[in-house]
């Protein structure tokens, strides 16, 4: 497997022994891979004498998963490295509150670490943004934070309604920030520096993306490891003040390391999930390498994929997308990109297809677009 990081060998063991007192894996000369069971038993065994949040994922697809995150989540660690934020700043935090979700509560602390003002908002409407901008102007709104589609949302009915923020930092986590979704929002908020972060529900932050960085790609924090391979990722934490402990716990993304223009070390890309490849006929199909390709059409604002079911795999491929491309031109990019597809389709031309759509299907739970369905209603991994 490669390794991205560094953890120092003498703090690695001391935090297999921690953990397997607080319901970890026993000790082993090979430290054992963990999932969420595994966290769910340490961070709740924290939290009997420490406190902490109860946050939760998953439900989507399978059972929710439950971790208790300490109540500072990491906050003081991260700023080490990434500070978005700063004393004058007042942050509009797009993230939606409740249902044991994380990112709303962690953004509204991160401003009070960096002792800046928040406006614990969350998501906001076309329609309502009418009624609020005056409050929004009023407030001094300099920052806002969300998942990269709602930004570009809320973006787009700011342009639209011509109203204007002197937003200079925008802080995202969830989702690709895609290159349509950054030109519209700095089209909206001209100058404004974006600061990204990556990690999961059970872990928190993991990585970092500053503005002088390949929107693309993410810095590993400090005294990790990430191990990874072409079906499992591993990340590894050794010190105090994180979130949540963790030793070999197997992430649900595929990684792989990367060069970035800021100079800086660690670097990686996602390339997506780890279950996100279908058979489609005799070929696995990554679903994440085919909407990297469509979102990088001229004229395609951003996309989803919508597959027919057959069985376990898929026997048709519709690219939904919004944005003024031709959807002869997007079908033919896709398949001019994926070899794959083109023998597929030289036989069965209908089991491609490209469709402009004036919207896209979101997570009920989150706002966020979901990148896969399923035309029976069954979701696959999302973002």
């Amino acid at each position: 497997m490669k390794r991205l990081g560094h953890v120092d060998p003498t703090a690695l063991t001391l935090a297999v022994e921690r953990l397997a007192t607080l319901g970890g894996p026993p000790v082993s000369a090979e430290p054992a891979e963990t999932g969420p069971a595994e966290v769910t038993a340490v961070t709740r065994a924290l939290a009997a004498t420490d406190g902490g949040q109860v946050v939760a994922s998953g439900g989507t697809t399978g059972k929710i998963k439950i971790t208790t995150i300490a109540h500072h989540q990491g906050i003081p660690r991260l700023l080490r490295t990434w500070h978005p934020l700063h004393p004058g700043d007042v942050l509009l935090n797009l993230f939606r509150p409740g249902r044991l979700w994380g990112a709303h509560y962690f953004y509204n602390a991160l401003a009070a670490y960096c002792e800046s003002a928040v406006l614990p908002m969350g998501s906001v409407s076309a329609d309502e943004l009418q009624d609020w901008a005056g409050v929004f102007a009023d407030t001094g709104v300099t920052a806002l934070a969300g998942a990269p589609s709602g930004l570009a949302d809320f973006a787009a009915a700011a342009i639209e309604l011509d109203v204007r923020l002197p937003v200079r930092t925008v802080i995202w986590a969830g989702e690709p920030m895609t290159p349509a979704r950054r030109d519209v929002i700095a089209e909206a908020f001209p100058g404004c520096r974006f600061w990204g972060n990556y990690g999961s529900i059970e872990t928190y932050v993991i990585g970092v993306n500053r503005p002088d960085c390949d929107p693309g790609t993410v810095h590993l924090l400090p005294d990790q490891l990430l191990e990874s391979d072409a079906d499992r990722t591993l990340l590894t934490r050794t010190g105090d003040g994180w979130p949540v402990p963790v030793v070999r716990y197997r992430l649900g993304d595929r990684v792989t390391e990367a060069d970035c223009p800021c100079g800086d070390a660690d670097a990686f890309r996602v390339l997506g999930r780890i279950d996100d490849r279908v058979k489609f006929f005799n070929t696995m199909l990554c679903l994440g390498d085919v909407l990297d390709i469509v979102r990088g059409v001229d004229g395609v604002t951003d996309a989803q994929l919508v597959l027919t079911p057959d069985g376990p795999g898929a026997s048709a491929v519709e690219v939904r997308y919004v944005g003024a491309a031709e959807s002869a031109a997007v079908r033919a990019h896709l398949l001019h990109k994926v070899y794959a597809l083109t023998t597929i389709t030289a036989n069965r031309p209908e089991s491609v297809s490209a469709t402009r759509s004036s919207t896209l299907d979101r997570n009920d739970r989150t706002g966020k677009v979901t990148p896969y369905t399923w035309r029976e209603q069954r979701k696959v991994a999302t973002h």
